[in-house]
């Protein structure tokens, strides 16, 4: 009976999922597994042409606030250190060690092998995230950035160095770095744009193009597979395609034969996977606001170099999307801090990287998207403004539209609530893509631009879980309920969930009367278990009531707070911010966590759980004080 349960299950999330992409994925590794697929990929040295970038003349004009942070992260780079995820240093050498895992010390033992001998999950060298970092190439951004407003000759010499290096030491289809589409694409997106900040698109070195050109090969041939992922990958290796292939045919059509073909299927499937995966409410096929910017990202990608290619427009099925997707975005960021809810799964990506803001600020993919696609200044001017310099867009002050954020149910699966000088946002089951964490009605609270009421993030997709026992995408890191400890949807694989949850109800945002409103909604867990949430704010005060029915011994409600000293009296918990008070608890426990800002970065949160078992129902009131009595800096 189990068994065909898990049958049922199974052939039930396939469905789900699409058949063709299910079958094309099984198909995939058929062909990875005996051998097949290499035969498509063949390993061949990179040519050497000399340097890839040439000198030019130092610009004239540029912000004293934008220079000395490019310079400092500049340094640092020169002394053999790189970025990793916008947040960790780590020291790698000069040139650096391309094959080096620099938070175990381990290196990857398969630099030579064809990059589909390459297991996804290597337990030796850790998470192959941090093998592939270094090769996503950012360096090249703050490096070019650097010479472009110094004129000084040793960040170009570094940065060709280094590319030539990189190109020794990574034959095509060779080792971990080519193992994957969508980074080869990331590589591509910061070739091109280093190119745009040097200023010679129309003047490149012919090892540049020729490096670019092996790229859109790799990315061509496995591009059904990355469409059959309905993700970011899909939207990703499709920019690349077409960016890259049309550059190539208007530089030289001749050398590059397939550079036009290259250009023709980008477009293609990216007018696609933009229709099909960005929902009409704004929201993305990734229930997550950090790939939800890596989209953007690429989107504005795709549009900035269309434009200044002077090619035919996109669909405006196209344009519509994506604005509705800049708007999802803005609408879910804080507007002091230009910080989001760290929803969903967070691998560290921040593809616009000619700014020096913050990992968690989006305020720069924002206003680029915003002038892009809707002609709009979201934001005053700010250091969120340098890739607008960078890209050669001017903002039109007419064009101002710095509108204020309202209440608001997008059908994708979210509320956003506001209130006085607090907000919150709510996630409820809306799937129509695969859910990556059981956080079923998780609710964010923020106050003066923090977030003390929090989701825990990721920290690593493939983490030694001696070193790290949590599962932040576990219903039991997240702000909802828990049934007997168990999870909301069945863990089916790594990165797949079954019986997916669907929505008993899911009602409007009623006005009480003037100032109060309130939302309420409810599901059934994967074991019949009902929980219905309501949430009814005023004055930035919010009241969460939950209820609870079915077959289960306890029930729980878990909220993890932004770390500070609390005090409990009788149920009640005093924080420098306000307060917690709660009823119907038959017991409430307050607990050390930990939460992830930043892709393999950790610290500290409280965790508090209140129980239930005989009434059913848990009545929680937070309030905010009237004034900000925590630091609203996110850095």
């Amino acid at each position: 009976m189990i068994r065909t349960n898990w049958i049922y299950m199974y052939i039930s999330t396939i469905f789900k999922l699409g058949i063709f992409n299910v079958f094309y994925v099984a198909y995939y590794r058929f062909t990875i597994y005996t051998g097949i697929r290499k035969l498509f990929f063949p390993q061949v040295k990179n040519e050497s042409n000399g340097n890839c970038y040439h000198e030019v003349p130092p610009v004239n004009i540029f912000p004293d606030q934008w220079k000395q942070p490019i310079l400092n992260d500049s340094n640092k780079i020169l002394g053999g250190f790189l970025h990793y995820y916008k947040y960790h240093w780590k020291e790698l050498g000069t040139p650096p060690d391309w094959f080096l895992n620099p938070f175990n010390g381990k290196r990857h033992s398969g630099s030579n092998l064809h990059w589909t001998k390459i297991p996804d999950f290597n337990r030796n060298v850790g998470d192959i995230k941090n093998i592939w970092e270094a090769s996503r190439l950012e360096w090249l951004i703050t490096l070019g950035r650097a010479y472009v407003i110094t004129g000084e000759n040793i960040f170009l010499t570094t940065l060709n160095k280094w590319l030539s290096d990189w190109s020794e030491k990574n034959p095509q289809n060779t080792g971990p770095n080519w193992k994957c589409g969508q980074e080869a694409s990331i590589r591509l997106f910061n070739l091109i744009n280093t190119a745009c900040i040097l200023r010679q698109i129309y003047s490149p070195n012919l090892a540049l193009t020729d490096l670019v050109y092996i790229h859109l090969k790799r990315i061509s041939i496995n591009i059904l597979y990355a469409v059959a992922q309905n993700n970011n990958h899909g939207t990703s290796e499709a920019t690349g395609l077409f960016i890259g292939g049309s550059w190539l045919a208007l530089i030289d059509g001749k050398r590059y034969v397939k550079a036009q073909y290259y250009a023709t299927q980008g477009r293609k499937w990216l007018e696609n996977r933009v229709n099909k995966l960005i929902e009409n409410d704004g929201s993305f096929s990734q229930h997550s606001v950090t790939y939800h910017r890596v989209l953007l990202d690429t989107l504005c990608f795709a549009e900035y170099w269309r434009d200044y290619f002077h090619l035919a427009p996109f669909s405006d099925c196209f344009y519509w999307k994506v604005k509705l997707a800049t708007d999802w975005l803005w609408s879910l960021t804080d507007e002091i801090t230009g910080n989001c809810p760290n929803l969903g799964a967070n691998d560290g990506s921040m593809l616009l990287n000619t700014h020096s803001c913050d990992y968690r600020d989006f305020r720069p993919s924002i206003q680029l998207a915003s002038l892009l696609f809707g002609r709009e200044i979201q934001y005053e001017s700010g250091l969120w403004d340098e890739p607008l310099f960078w890209f050669n867009i001017k903002k039109n002050p007419e064009c101002q539209n710095l509108k204020c954020r309202t209440d608001g149910i997008k059908p994708g699966g979210y509320v956003v609530m506001i209130s006085d000088n607090s907000w919150g946002m709510l996630r409820f089951p809306s799937f129509k893509f695969k859910p990556s964490h059981n956080d079923v009605f998780h609710i964010d609270l923020w106050h003066f631009g923090k977030n003390i009421i929090h989701d825990c993030g990721s920290y690593s997709y493939n983490a030694d879980i001696q070193s790290f026992p949590f599962n932040l995408k576990s219903v039991n890191s997240h702000n909802t309920a828990s049934f007997d400890g168990l999870e909301q949807m069945v863990i089916l694989r790594r990165f797949l969930l079954g019986k997916w949850i669907d929505s008993e109800f899911v009602s409007a945002i009623l006005n009480l009367d003037e100032n109060i409103r309130t939302w309420a909604g409810s599901y059934f867990d994967s074991r019949k278990n009902r929980h219905q949430r309501t949430i009814t704010w005023v004055n930035d005060t919010w009241t969460i009531i939950d209820k609870f029915s079915g077959r289960f011994q306890l029930a729980n409600i878990g909220f993890n707070l932004i770390h500070a000293d609390y005090q409990q009296i009788e149920n009640a918990i005093l924080a420098p911010w306000g307060e917690i008070s709660y009823k119907g608890v038959s017991e409430m426990q307050m607990i050390e966590s930990i939460c992830s800002d930043y892709y393999w970065e950790k610290h500290p949160c409280k965790r508090l759980v209140l129980w239930t078992d005989e009434n059913k129902m848990i009545e929680t009131r937070i309030i905010f004080n009237n004034e900000s009595s925590t630091n609203t800096s996110i850095f």
